[in-house]
């Protein structure tokens, strides 16, 4: 106590010691005295100093934002539906905030739904199915015509054998002719001429059919017929090719990205058609990219909304992370990506530990000074901490 006493007789005296001066009478600042304790003669109000070390390192200004935000406009113009939430409303990813009247664009939907289903119905796949059969019979007869084709010369015990039966079947067209002629004064009802003429009928085919044979076997191919044998195959593979693709695509198997066939095109425009309807009924509903909270709602059900104009605003409260606003170019050189951190939250009087994920490319400019902003993950949370609070960030050396 002796001693709290002496100090305070010295401030007396100080003081009485002013008042009698030389009579100047500007205002001199009062002396800090420490008392015992270590309290001081400043304001009662002077704010706690950071507890940040001002030799830790650089540091720099900061404030808490969300990891995520966003503003969610339609992609296409209409009135609004229904909006269904308000602000402060707390929303998962993939919930529908709101909606604009898309009685039209179901309908599109509905009817493209419904054309697709009747091209994968079981009626179609079987009738599909049939198709490949079909088209590979084709297809094996057009095979056998080229074949025949281009195999038909036979060896020469063939040859020899379709020679006799030309000369028989000349011998017996000549035997017949002459018994026609015999018979040619008779009447057409006499029965002898009417063997005669059926004779001679039958030798004549027979004698064209050995003809035939022997020149099948023994003649180069004509050439149109070559082409237009080779020509029917070529249409009748492709047609299976097609028809087969067609019914791997109605079963959901893998074809080739060139493959073609006008029945394949209807059911990929099928198809198409339904994604389209699908992607303009999507844009008539803003949908939640992510969970978190509803900042601002700036429409209501019956206004026109139209494209790009902000409607909802979102923020991951739940995530945060720190921006700084003023680390001069004299100090970005010293600080890197993964660089360890410490965060003081002024508002509540804590320290949390960070790292750098982001270092701007690009400058900005405070109060005339150039400055980097760089981006800082919370290792943890604070309790009580909120987005917009303000930070001072120690970047560790």
């Amino acid at each position: 106590m002796k001693k709290v006493y002496l100090i305070v007789i010295v401030i007396v005296i100080a003081l009485a010691a002013s008042a009698c001066g030389s009579g100047n009478t500007s205002n001199q600042p009062i002396p800090t005295v420490v008392l015992g304790n270590g309290a001081t003669n400043g304001s009662p109000t002077q704010p706690a100093a950071p507890l940040i070390s001002s030799s830790g390192g650089v540091t720099a200004s900061g404030v808490v934002v969300p990891v995520q935000d966003a503003q969610l406009a339609f992609a296409m113009a209409g009135d609004v539906k229904k909006v269904y939430v308000a602000e402060g409303d707390q929303v998962k990813a993939g919930d529908v905030l709101a909606e604009l009247d898309n009685t039209a664009v179901q309908t599109e939907v509905d009817q493209a739904q419904r054309t697709l289903r009747e091209l994968t119905s079981p009626a179609s796949i079987a009738a599909a199915e049939e198709a490949v059969a079909t088209a590979q019979k084709a297809y094996e007869d057009a095979q056998k015509k080229v074949d025949s084709i281009n195999y038909r010369q036979a060896n020469q015990s063939d040859i020899d054998y379709y020679k006799a039966q030309l000369v028989l079947a000349q011998k017996a067209l000549d035997q017949a002719k002459d018994f026609s002629n015999k018979t040619n004064g008779l009447s057409s009802a006499d029965p002898l001429h009417a063997s005669a003429t059926t004779n001679l009928y039958n030798a004549q085919r027979a004698y064209n059919t050995a003809l035939s044979n022997l020149e099948w076997f023994t003649n180069k191919p004509d050439e149109n017929d070559v082409a237009l044998a080779k020509a029917n195959l070529d249409a009748a593979a492709a047609a299976l090719q097609e028809a087969t693709w067609y019914v791997s695509k109605l079963k959901g198997e893998t074809i080739p990205a060139d493959a073609t066939g006008m029945q394949l095109t209807q059911l990929e425009q099928a198809r198409d058609n339904l994604k389209a309807a699908q992607n303009r009924l999507d844009h008539t509903r803003l949908v939640s990219p992510f969970a978190g909270v509803i900042t601002d709602v700036n429409l209501v059900a019956g206004e026109y909304a139209s494209p790009g104009q902000p409607i909802i605003a979102i923020s991951d409260v739940a995530n945060l992370k720190v921006i700084t606003t003023d680390l001069s170019e004299r100090d970005v050189a010293n600080v890197s990506v993964g660089q360890s951190t410490t965060i003081f939250v002024e508002a509540l009087n804590k320290e949390v530990n960070g790292h750098v994920i982001t270092i701007s490319s690009v400058a900005d400019t405070l109060g005339g000074d150039v400055v980097y902003k760089t981006t800082i993950a919370l290792d943890e949370l604070p309790e009580g901490i909120r987005a917009g609070m303000s930070v001072t960030v120690q970047y560790q050396r």
